[in-house]
């Protein structure tokens, strides 16, 4: 069954790249857009350029709310197309952004992303605007060489402990003596 839904998922990401793209096959006005125009934080958009340089190298940029997140670059076919699927990262605000096509000129398309902060009235204790925050997801790894430093920091604690009540056995002078 998962197998299944993984080969759907798959093919619905094609689809919706192969319709993006022929999209875009028509004319020869410089273009690009995201497919889906909204998405929440943590999904993919499909951003697609025609028109363009045949054989060229764009930087792919999403900007706005003060952040920045490059995607890496992007070469156009020889007819000047690109589509590239582009994570969204789960920790992205709420808010209105530019996706970039950087080259001899910049090009732009505009994404909304539903994020994982977002201003209501009831969060933090019902302060109205207040900004709820969220923890961001961490990958198994972080969480596991958290743990283990954690755990060597106690251990290094204990070790401590133990050396200075020895030391301190062996020091104590007999007041007989």
């Amino acid at each position: 069954m998962r197998r299944l839904s993984i080969l759907v998922a798959i093919l619905g990401a094609m689809l919706l790249s192969a319709g993006v793209a022929t999209a875009h096959s028509g004319g020869n006005e410089e273009s690009v857009q995201a497919e889906p125009s909204a998405v929440d934080a943590g999904q993919v958009v499909t951003f697609a350029g025609s028109g363009l340089e045949p054989d060229s190298d764009r930087v792919l940029v999403l900007a706005g709310n003060d952040l920045v997140i490059e995607f890496g670059t992007v070469r156009t076919d020889g007819e000047g197309m690109f589509a590239k699927e582009l994570d969204i990262p789960s920790h992205v605000p709420t808010g209105s952004y530019e996706l970039r096509a950087i080259g001899d000129e910049t090009l732009t398309a505009t994404l909304t992303v539903t994020g994982v902060a977002q201003t209501t009235a009831g969060a933090n204790g019902g302060t109205p605007g207040a900004e709820m925050i969220v923890p961001r997801d961490r990958p198994t790894a972080e969480i596991g060489a958290m743990i283990a430093i954690a755990v060597l920091i106690v251990l290094a604690g204990i070790l401590v402990a133990w050396r200075a009540e020895r030391i301190g056995r062996l020091i104590r002078v007999d007041p007989r003596a």
